[in-house]
Parts: structure tokens; sequence; C-alpha cells
């Protein structure tokens, strides 16, 4: 069972960042089942996967709010920053870690909020989506 499932209620209103979430749900269910089997060459492979990944979904989610006037620009790429330097702790330091699970509960949690409630205040300031003719 998936420790993170994306569902509707997460859309911040723009499919390519709300595709990268989608991306970055699975690569943490992915890590979180090799946790579960036990393999520690496919986890380490994995929360590089992310951490990279990440870097590049902030760096355009930032361009996306530059370009909207999002006015918590600042402080958004400051949280994105936190979450940077707590993966990079986090990888440092991870075969010494006793409990994989809980820190991939947390960062399920940590992702699940900042899509519903940091990602999701850049709504009002997108253009509307047109989905007639979808």
């Amino acid at each position: 069972m998936p420790l993170m499932q994306w569902d509707e209620t997460m859309s911040v209103g723009l499919d390519e960042l709300d595709e990268q979430h989608v991306e970055l749900i699975a690569l943490i269910n992915e890590a979180f089942e090799a946790i579960q089997r036990s393999d520690e060459s496919r986890l380490m492979e994995l929360v590089d996967h992310m951490r990279e990944y990440a870097e590049v979904h902030f760096e355009t989610e930032e361009s996306v709010m530059r370009s909207c006037g999002f006015p918590e620009l600042d402080a958004h790429r400051e949280m994105h920053g936190q979450f940077a330097e707590k993966a990079e702790d986090f990888r440092r330091t991870m075969r010494s870690r006793t409990n994989l699970t809980e820190i991939f509960i947390f960062l399920s949690r940590w992702l699940t909020n900042h899509i519903m409630v940091e990602d999701r205040k850049l709504l009002p300031y997108l253009p509307p989506r047109n989905d007639e003719g979808a």
C-alpha cells in the first residue's frame, strides 16, 4: 500500500506543477517500499533521485510564482531551502538512522501539507484553466 496517494484535491491549478507533485509522491512511495523490503541500495538511488527532482521542481515552481507576481515567493523559497537542507542532512545520516519509516512518514506529511496549504496559495494568481474540449 502506498504511503501517499495523489488526488485532485491536491491540484495547484497548473498541469506542470501537478505532474511534478505526482512524480515526487511516486518517488516517496517507491523509497518507502524499498525500506519495507530492506533494499538499501535502491533506497539510496531513490533518495538521490528524489533530491535532484525536488530541486528541479522547486526551480519550476518558483519560476511560475515569479511570473505570476506571487507575493509570498520569498517565504516559499525559504521553505524549499529548508526542505533541501533537511533532505541533504537525511542523505548524509541515512545509514545511521534506525527508523527510516518514521522519516518517510514525516516526508509524506510535509509534502502533503506543502502542496495542500502552501502551493495552493498560488491558485488565485494563475489564469483560469480552460478545460473545454479536453
